[in-house]
């Protein structure tokens, strides 16, 4: 990727892990596809989940039974998302033994805008603190169900666990990091936009038929219009509230 760079004109290390870091995220695309589809649709059904266990809470047999039927129903697996973070582990481990014994070819090409070399930290702490906001921001657009403790646990762990490996590792692999996340937050919103017809889920296992609710509530209303009509309890000057009158008089 170096060498690419070099007969695009701009040679520098730090254009190279980007393009390295774009390739690397179009090889992996299906599987992130998949993973993100994954991780939504499992928080989707969480509601469903937890209806499931509670109902069956005496009978552990059916309880599994009826949650494997709802994973394949929905097309997902508790392990969807496992693959594509596997695969990472070996490319964070060779960028991070790479960077500390790589020799540069040239020396002022391993500085990249305001780091003066991507084999060390960053001095000025930018990629630690940009680490942290791009994955706060991508598990926040992944996230279903907001009030989940163990998501929201997760949406401020992660960014900080993450800012304080972008600040003791060498400049390079928070690069890394940065722009992978900086696409896969435009795959998530890709994903966010096709799944965004999904029919709303009551927590309770049962959905919500829209179409249905309100003609019932408009009927409901014009039958106590109607009884109202009939009982001569209008007012206004209906006639039922002047007969009245005529009987308190008398």
């Amino acid at each position: 990727m170096y060498h690419l760079t070099g007969q695009m004109g701009l040679p520098n290390y730090g254009l190279a892990i980007i393009l390295m870091t774009i390739a690397i995220k179009l090889v992996m695309f299906p599987l992130t596809q998949k993973q993100m589809k994954s991780m939504r649709g499992m928080q989707a059904i969480q509601p469903k989940i937890k209806y499931i266990q509670e109902k069956y809470k005496d009978d552990q047999a059916t309880m599994q039974k009826k949650v494997m039927e709802l994973y394949k129903e929905h097309g997902v697996s508790p392990f969807g998302g496992c693959l594509p973070l596997l695969i990472q582990m070996p490319i964070f481990i060779a960028f991070y033994q790479s960077l500390f014994s790589f020799k540069f070819a040239v020396a002022e090409h391993a500085s990249f805008l305001w780091i003066p070399n991507i084999g060390k930290p960053d001095p000025y702490f930018i990629l630690a603190i940009l680490a942290a906001v791009t994955t706060y921001l991508q598990q926040k657009i992944s996230m279903v169900d907001s009030k989940d403790p163990t998501q929201k646990s997760m949406l401020y762990f992660m960014p900080l666990f993450m800012a304080w490996i972008a600040y003791k590792m060498p400049a390079g692999l928070p690069l890394y990091w940065v722009v992978f996340n900086i696409l896969g937050i435009l795959q998530q919103l890709y994903v966010n936009r096709s799944d965004h017809k999904a029919v709303p889920d009551t927590g309770t296992g049962i959905e919500v038929n829209r179409k249905e609710e309100v003609p019932m509530k408009k009927e409901s209303l014009a039958e106590k219009a109607a009884g109202r009509d009939k009982g001569g309890r209008k007012d206004n000057g209906s006639p039922g509230t002047s007969s009245n009158k005529k009987r308190k008089k008398r």
